[in-house]
């Protein structure tokens, strides 16, 4: 383990308390309200139609608590209070004995009168905002599943991602795990892992826990690293929504994703904790300048700013310790032509292909139109390759006489046994320059004109789920 503090560089990069309270004032009047009050939040959702937990009753005055049917509530499900703070006062029943009693996440087991007590804490304010808290009305409502990915790393509880939502547009995620001192719940100040999450990809990346990174889940050997989020980009949506359902532009999202029914929103938060920066290794702050001039966001808009702003993490992990390059199926390729200028082309990676090629539109394009012309008059519409051996010869010393053709390729196809000429360019993907020795196809009826094949893939690793940045 490792001091958290110490990993920051750039610490004018991290929002503090005072800041974040100023933007939560400047960006949430008039609107906090909606995740202050739970119910009010329960509205908004069911309104805009966003996924939520069911709500089985509610006890909003004390002369209820007795008249309400308990026996009516499930085997399992959740009371919390309508205005609480950093988790207080939630109860997680999980079960119900034979005898009549709930079961809470520590064993412990609660009657009638034992739930009666804490529905009055609730409504007295014991677990509400502010100096003097108001009294705050008790919900009973829906437990959600578990989802079978986070069965091994969470005791007790269930885990919930938080993602920061900044003016609809997803700035910074976290998946909070129970552990047995939170006593199963999501909560890091009550000492449940935070583990920060790329982005781009849904993919866990630095794990912290009582202000300190760990690598594994405490007493297991199961790296915190590297989880896969199922239904990320749904939930970058789903933040997206609350967003524009609630009115406030700066929130935090809490999402539970239901073994049967997906993601669902637990709670919105008008002014979420800061540790979550720990756990990205990265300032809220500093993400928040970079779409704080951003404007008429739609959507898809916020999501594709979310990926491409923000995601990368993973990547430049394995890039650094590999030496090499994390790209995609499909990437961009810049060739350069022989007047030396630059020329992009959408590009599929293909480990299936041996050599890369280009279609003859893109050689010529690129200068090498003489080069395509040349062997186009020598090889014309003949089986060059069904000729006797000093005949293929001749053709291929034909065809090699020309600057521009490096070598001549036999390629085996369904139609039969064919030569092609090769063309060195210089090419770059990402950041990384190369020298491509592409064959010249007629690529003309296909998707891509430009195929990079293993031969040019060796200074890159190959991420089949990662898309490019269009």
């Amino acid at each position: 383990m490792s001091n958290t503090l110490s990993t920051f560089n750039n610490r004018h990069e991290i929002l503090g308390m005072n800041e974040r309270n100023r933007t939560h004032r400047r960006f949430n009047k008039g609107h906090k309200k909606f995740a202050d009050n739970k119910l009010l939040t329960k509205k908004i959702l069911k309104s805009a139609k966003i996924p939520a937990p069911d709500v089985y009753g509610v006890i909003r005055k004390r002369i209820k608590v007795e008249s309400f049917d308990y026996e009516s509530l499930p085997k399992s499900f959740v009371l919390k209070p309508a205005r609480g703070v950093k988790g207080a006062g939630i109860n997680i029943y999980y079960n119900r004995t034979k005898d009549g009693k709930w079961v809470l996440a520590d064993k412990k087991k609660h009657s009638i009168e034992d739930i009666k007590a804490h529905v009055y804490n609730i409504l007295e304010g014991q677990f509400s905002f502010g100096v003097t808290p108001k009294p705050s009305p008790a919900v009973f409502e829906e437990r959600i599943r578990m989802h079978s990915v986070f069965k091994s790393y969470s005791c007790r509880g269930i885990p919930d991602i938080r993602i920061i939502v900044f003016k609809g547009i997803p700035i910074m995620g976290m998946l909070r795990l129970p552990t047995e001192e939170s006593g199963g719940k999501a909560n890091i100040s009550r000492g449940a892992i935070g583990v920060g999450i790329d982005m781009a990809r849904g993919i866990t990346t630095t794990a912290i826990k009582n202000g300190r990174i760990i690598e594994s889940v405490p007493g297991k050997n199961l790296k915190l690293s590297g989880i896969k989020i199922p239904y990320w980009t749904k939930m970058l949506r789903i933040a997206y929504q609350c967003y524009t359902a609630s009115g406030l532009g700066y929130l935090g999202v809490d999402i539970i994703i239901d073994r049967d029914n997906g993601p669902m929103v637990v709670e919105l938060n008008a002014r979420p904790g800061l540790g979550i920066q720990v756990a990205n290794q990265s300032g809220l702050k500093e993400r928040m300048d970079k779409v704080r001039r951003v404007k008429a966001i739609t959507e898809n808009k916020a999501i594709r700013l979310s990926k491409d702003l923000f995601g990368g993490e993973i990547d430049e992990e394995i890039e650094t310790i590999s030496g090499r390059e994390v790209i995609g199926l499909t990437e961009t390729i810049t060739l350069i032509g022989k007047d030396k200028k630059p020329y992009k082309f959408k590009c599929k990676i293909d480990t299936g292909a041996e050599s890369s090629s280009i279609d003859k539109s893109v050689a010529k394009i690129l200068g090498y139109g003489d080069a395509v012309n040349h062997a186009e008059a020598i090889i014309k519409e003949e089986q060059v390759a069904e000729k006797p051996k000093k005949e293929r010869l001749k053709y291929m010393r034909e065809l090699e006489n020309h600057t521009d053709i490096v070598a001549i390729s036999r390629i085996k196809s369904a139609t039969g046994t064919d030569y092609r000429i090769k063309i060195l360019l210089p090419a770059t993907v990402k950041e990384r320059d190369f020298l491509m020795k592409a064959n010249v196809a007629n690529r003309k009826r296909l998707t891509y004109s430009v195929i990079l094949g293993k031969r040019d893939l060796k200074e890159f690793l190959i991420d089949p789920i990662k898309r490019s940045i269009k």
